[in-house]
């Protein structure tokens, strides 16, 4: 079964979340069948029609649906009970929220009709907010860690910087039920203002004000030379960007001009990855071969082979990968693949396990659910979505752990470089 532990997760502050938007539909777009077009279905047969189709896509389609601990059959049995004895449209749609939340994690997430089509219509090339990119933290006390913050953003200009914490929002603590949901608190409109509590490692806590403004996402590589030596480090944004590939190359072109790179540190410990992450391209930078495979609930893989494209050494420079809670998805498949291949090093924190792919399920009432389907495995089978990928060195050391120019993972990377030697 996969673990239902609460994981550091990543997106801007200014994010905007899926919210319901009811002026999106008509009187004629909220009525139940009818007309010259087809039968006529009560309020309940449509309901019970859109939970059995929502049933059967989890049970063809979840990845974990045969391996979880979820008593699906109870699970059914009580909900379809839920339904005959009547709910409105309202509380129909809380009830699938609810069994999305009796899954594991991240297992479904289910939209209404009005909040597909509201996700399906934003432009999300900018947004309103303070342009941080957060992680939620649960533990000790729950509270937000800065990943990174936008250039020129009204976060760096209030001064707010990666590894810092976030406890209070106007006030009010962080919740542990909140999780990552915690952004609804922060987001708002450009103008407005939002109080943080804020605690910068080995500094007191502080309170700052920000006021809002009108952003574009952005992402960027930080890469620079490790003073007094030859490693190159390269640390991945949250956010992927077009061209992050290229970009990468052309840092190992860098940190190979006029000098013998002697290892390379890839810093993956605040990146999860979309779409749009460059997996395939990234590997073939450094690894030739099999890598592993992604497969569904049916039985049906996907075998993933590299063809290596040496760029500068890439295929033989010594390699050290740096992971942590926030990697997650795409960087995970890459830092366990080139750990299994014996390529690279890893060293830092167990990372989430996040690996699984989502797809969307169009259910009768235009509504959607967005399902795991897929997961991947490396060639001796082991399947990590589970558990995490594992760092052959760990260090406890969390993104709001380090101090400025005391880094204890990037100082293990250095010396494990060293001994390579």
């Amino acid at each position: 079964m996969k673990k239902r532990n609460l994981v550091l997760t990543f997106v801007l502050l200014a994010s905007l979340l899926l919210t319901a938007c009811a002026s999106l539909l008509s009187q004629a777009e909220k009525a139940v069948g009818g007309g010259d077009y087809g039968p006529t279905y009560s309020l309940q047969e449509h309901q019970t029609r859109t939970f059995e189709a929502l049933w059967s896509d989890l049970k063809d389609n979840y990845i974990y649906y045969n391996t979880t601990s979820v008593k699906w059959d109870a699970l059914h049995e009580t909900y379809a009970g839920r339904i005959k004895a009547g709910l409105t449209d309202k509380e129909f749609a809380a009830m699938l929220n609810e069994i999305a939340a009796k899954l594991p994690e991240g297992a479904m997430v289910y939209e209404t009709r009005a909040e597909r089509i509201n996700a399906d219509t934003q432009d999300f090339s900018s947004y309103e907010g303070i342009g941080a990119i957060i992680g939620f933290q649960p533990q000790t006390v729950p509270h937000v860690v800065i990943l990174d913050v936008i250039k020129g953003s009204p976060a760096e200009q209030a001064g707010l910087r990666p590894h810092d914490s976030i406890f209070k929002i106007d006030g009010n603590p962080i919740l542990l039920e909140e999780g990552i949901t915690v952004v609804n608190r922060v987001r708002g409109p450009a103008g407005s203002t939002v109080t943080l509590d804020v605690k910068t490692p080995g500094t007191p806590e502080r309170s700052i004000q920000v006021t809002r403004g009108k952003l574009s996402s952005s992402g960027k590589l930080v890469t620079y030379q490790i003073p007094g030596t030859q490693y190159g480090y390269i640390l991945f944004p949250p956010i992927t960007y077009s061209g992050m590939y290229d970009d990468v190359v052309k840092s190992l072109q860098t940190f190979s001009t006029n000098q013998k790179l002697d290892g390379l540190i890839l810093d993956l410990r605040i990146t999860g990855s979309s779409g749009a992450w460059p997996l395939q391209e990234l590997l073939t930078l450094f690894y030739n071969g099999r890598v592993g495979e992604f497969y569904n609930n049916a039985k049906q893989t996907q075998p993933v082979t590299i063809k290596g494209k040496d760029q500068y050494s890439s295929q033989i420079v010594p390699l050290i990968i740096l992971i942590g809670k926030n990697t997650a998805g795409s960087p995970e498949v890459m830092a366990a693949s080139l750990q299994a291949g014996n390529r690279a090093t890893l060293i830092g924190e167990n990372t989430p396990g996040s690996i699984e792919t989502t797809s969307a399920f169009y259910l009768p009432d235009g509504s959607r659910a967005l399902i795991q389907t897929a997961s991947f495995r490396l060639p001796n089978g082991t399947e990590f979505g589970n558990t995490g990928v594992k760092p052959n060195i760990a260090i406890p050391a969390s993104w709001d752990d380090v101090l400025p120019n005391a880094d204890p993972v990037l100082d293990a990377a250095i010396s494990a470089l060293k001994e390579k030697k």
